[in-house]
């Protein structure tokens, strides 16, 4: 019997990221998972920074939508994520606020009454993998980077995340490294601000997963695979340094353990090429 959720897209991964989507569907089927799609709109993220009560309202009505249908939401991205996650919180605990948003949802016929939950993928395909769904090893040194918003405001967002995806790629047979600053940014949020800074970031990432040994790194979020895969050519080449460490999702990772072809993935969408590594396995 598949459990079913509304699958929240979010702007990034349908548009520049479309393999984490790929292999996120390809191993929601494996397990039994269904993620159904309805007309969502921005979570609000990009602005929050701007205006805090119209992000509210952006991921409130996205919210709404998934109450009507009384399904939880899951998503991929850790920005939407953590968007969703804490504005859900919010209204849920705060009649107020909730009172006040749903004036303004009215004009669109709808309201929030906090009946959902929001997840990350991460967490729900935690639940449903152990040593039986596993058909193929894939031996790897791997860099795990679990980005910020899965782990930031902890008291609204964190799931443990880090454990999770250490005990995935256990199960895979990857050995998961630990290294300096593992649990700091990649970058990303800054790139449109400063690309020298959010650059400079990466870059001091990407030196610290070379130097425990990293032959892979796995992520769990658009914007840290942009920084860490899509920019790791253009950074090689601005700060003088050679890394190629290829990058790849966590779902890309967990597919190939569990039997889907690697063509099925989403993988070639990669920016940085894997397959080397993964050639004894195919």
């Amino acid at each position: 019997m598949s459990e079913a959720y509304l699958y929240f897209p979010g702007c990034n991964i349908p548009y520049r990221e479309r393999g984490y989507e790929v292999s996120a569907r390809a191993v929601a089927e494996k397990l039994g998972i269904e993620l159904m799609d309805k007309p969502f709109t921005c979570c609000g993220i990009n602005v929050e920074p701007i205006d805090e009560f119209a992000a509210l309202l952006y991921s409130a009505r996205n919210i709404a939508i998934a109450e009507e249908e009384g399904m939880d939401l899951v998503t991929l991205c850790n920005g939407c994520y953590k968007t969703l996650k804490v504005a859900n919180e919010k209204l849920k605990n705060d009649e107020n606020l909730r009172n006040e948003v749903n004036k303004k949802l009215k004009i669109l016929g709808r309201e929030v009454n906090g009946d959902i939950e929001v997840k990350h993928f991460l967490d729900i395909i935690f639940d449903k993998i152990d040593d039986n769904a596993i058909v193929k090893k894939v031996k790897a040194r791997v860099a795990p980077h679990i980005g910020c918003h899965a782990q930031r405001p902890s008291e609204y967002v964190d799931f443990g995340a880090d454990i999770k995806i250490d005990r995935i790629l256990e199960l895979v047979g990857s050995t998961s490294l630990k290294y300096k600053d593992k649990d700091k940014c990649c970058g990303a949020p800054l790139l449109a601000l400063s690309e020298e800074m959010g650059m400079t970031i990466a870059n001091n990432k990407l030196t610290n997963m070379k130097e425990a040994g990293a032959e892979l790194i796995v992520t769990m979020c658009p914007f840290c695979q942009v920084s860490l895969d899509t920019l790791q050519v253009k950074i090689e080449s601005d700060f003088g340094e050679k890394y190629d460490i290829p990058s790849m999702y966590i779902t890309q990772i967990l597919g190939i353990a569990i039997g889907i072809p690697y063509e099925k993935l989403g993988i070639e969408e990669n920016k940085t090429n894997p397959e080397e590594i993964f050639k004894k396995d195919l």
